[in-house]
């Protein structure tokens, strides 16, 4: 019985020993060294038109809260919400008692000018008389010119009526709200208006004023309208890394408003850079630093990179890949530095 037991059991080792031959584990290996196909492009240098695409708000190319600098009753009110005013039109009257009676002062102070002034230039009065005069004239004069600026306001320039803070009869107040500095009207010049927006500070060098612009509206699908870059903020923001464009865009007032979202694509014209794929370059989750694959032989070879501006679905490299080496564009997303590859035949661009 045990002789019996001793034999089965030296069987079972034998049938262990046959699983583990070094035939299977030959199999294995195989299996771990098998080539990953790849596609592969040669990186050169090109010429490529680059265009800047940039989001943004519509703002009105100037604006106005119109209000007056000392607390009134509002006497004449000339507009309403949506009227178009040109510059120099008489917009809103404040009560204008206090200037009628500085109206009258200014009258008197001329008056003795006037009247003094050739006694004065004949010798028959002092200088100190006469400058005591001349004072109270010029003295008189300004606070006038301020009551009537104060009283009657008029369009600094021509534009659009697009809010109305007060009525006829009621008291302006001389201090801020919850909406800001106060006013009564206030006043937009619409066309032109002007798109403001953020750039990446690599594009800083190719943004010049007067470039042209497309922009696009949401709210009018397929038509574009033209504008040029008018204004280059000079400073970059060290948070964002970013500056800020404004871009001019003429129309007839009607279509675009303030407030639109819309979108722009600057022309900055034709630059001649390396640049790669975008799809063959590869991110380190969580981080910025930026890696890529270059076929050397039969192995993968990996390339921490560096890069700059983008160009539709390509991407400028700075730094990590040269022109002439194989660049793997498909395939890499499986590739570790020094495993083997093959070329799949129909990698283009060789």
């Amino acid at each position: 019985m045990i002789r019996n037991l001793v034999s089965l059991l030296m069987a079972v080792m034998l049938l262990l020993a046959a699983g583990c031959s070094p035939k299977a584990k030959k199999v294995g290996d195989a299996a771990m060294t098998e080539a990953i196909p790849v596609k592969i492009r040669r990186i050169e240098r090109s010429l490529i038109d680059q265009n800047i695409k940039l989001v943004g708000t519509l703002y009105p190319w100037k604006e106005a809260n119109l209000g007056a600098q000392t607390t009134g009753r509002i006497e004449k009110l000339l507009v309403e919400e949506g009227d178009t005013v040109k510059q120099g039109d008489l917009l809103f009257q404040m009560d204008d008692t206090q200037m009628a009676q500085a109206r009258i002062q200014y009258q008197v102070a001329k008056d003795d000018f006037d009247r003094m002034e050739p006694l004065f230039n004949r010798g028959s009065i002092s200088k100190q008389q006469f400058d005591k005069v001349k004072a109270a004239f010029e003295t008189a004069e300004y606070a006038y010119k301020l009551l009537l600026a104060n009283t009657q306001f008029r369009a600094p320039f021509s534009g659009v009526i697009t809010a109305k803070k007060l009525n006829e009869g009621e008291v302006f107040l001389l201090a801020p709200g919850g909406s800001g500095a106060p006013s009564v009207v206030t006043l937009m010049q619409l066309n032109p208006l002007k798109l403001k927006s953020s750039v990446s500070e690599v594009n800083y060098q190719d943004i010049r004023l007067g470039q042209n612009a497309d922009v696009y509206a949401d709210a009018y699908p397929g038509e574009m309208f033209s504008g040029v870059v008018s204004k280059i903020n000079p400073a970059i923001n060290p948070a964002t890394r970013t500056f800020d464009v404004e871009i001019k865009v003429p129309g007839d007032g009607k279509k675009l408003r303030p407030g639109m979202f819309v979108r722009a694509t600057i022309h900055t014209g034709q630059v001649s850079v390396l640049a790669v794929e975008r799809a063959a370059i590869l991110r380190q989750a969580g981080t910025y630093a930026f890696h890529a694959f270059i076929a050397n032989g039969n192995r993968a070879v990996r390339r921490n990179v560096r890069i700059g501006r983008e160009f539709e679905d390509r991407v400028e490299i700075l730094e990590g890949l040269r022109g002439g080496e194989l660049l793997v564009v498909s395939g890499h997303v499986r590739l570790k530095d020094g495993l083997p590859i093959s070329v799949r035949q129909d990698g283009a661009g060789l």
